[in-house]
């Protein structure tokens, strides 16, 4: 019997300009505390779905604000994730309004791939 379970591969960068990215991307963003995910509906509105940290698991809406760096207030592009920096999202429905993360460490987009598995791999 065969198992078809996804995998996730991730590619590192510095520096993620999102109105380059491809709608439905998924971006991996690993901080100083957290790991999240951003997926990426509309990259020329920085809007998508954000789970990960204090999120959980369930997917909230999530508008990229700004981000910045933490030493002295500087913000970047809005339009940017940038590691060294720390991003504030802007979320859509119940719960906080506003996340802030710690500073970004590295920053990646993760692929899925399908792998086949046999009931032994688990």
């Amino acid at each position: 019997m065969i198992d078809v379970n996804r995998s996730q591969e991730e590619s590192a960068t510095m520096e993620i300009r999102l109105a380059d990215v491809e709608a439905m991307a998924e971006i991996a963003i690993r901080t100083r505390y957290s790991c999240y995910i951003f997926q990426l509906t509309e990259p020329k509105e920085c809007r998508g779905f954000l789970s990960g940290g204090a999120l959980g698991t369930r997917p909230r809406g999530a508008f990229l604000a700004n981000t910045f760096l933490a030493s002295n207030r500087c913000i970047s592009d809005a339009e940017q994730l940038k590691a060294g920096y720390q991003a504030i999202f802007y979320l859509d429905g119940t719960g906080p309004d506003v996340l802030t993360t710690s500073v970004i460490t590295e920053l990646g987009f993760v692929s899925t791939k399908i792998i086949d598995s046999s009931p032994e791999d688990c």
